[in-house]
């Protein structure tokens, strides 16, 4: 079928298919983009959340040691979380295990490269 685009009835008739469905790409493609950057910023936070987990002097070992654990999931902050099991003073009650989570979340992330 060969398209002939003679008239300006048939313009009209493409132009009135083409036109909406560009607006729907365009709109889907900024939507998507907006969530991506959304979805992006809740990672931030929750990355930021169990960093803030690990600082506190209060809080149980096991929940830390979850917290150290739970590191693993942010490999763009590899460089940073590597710092901070390697460096990290770690006193109090089982303070071994905590350290133990750490060094191996630290070797996990070195892994990575």
């Amino acid at each position: 079928m060969m398209m002939n685009l003679s008239t300006a009835g048939e313009w009209l008739a493409w132009a009135g298919i083409v036109i909406p469905l560009g607006a729907l790409a365009w709109s889907a493609i900024f939507y998507t983009l907006a969530r991506r950057r959304e979805v992006s910023h809740q990672e931030y936070q929750r990355f930021f959340q169990i960093m803030d987990h690990l600082g506190q002097p209060d809080g149980s070992v096991a929940s830390k040691m979850a917290a150290a654990f739970e590191l693993r999931k942010y490999p763009e902050y590899r460089e940073v979380i590597i710092r901070l099991c390697e460096n990290s003073t770690i006193d109090g009650p089982a303070a071994e295990m905590l350290r133990e989570e750490m060094q191996i979340t630290a070797d996990y992330m070195r892994s990575l490269k």
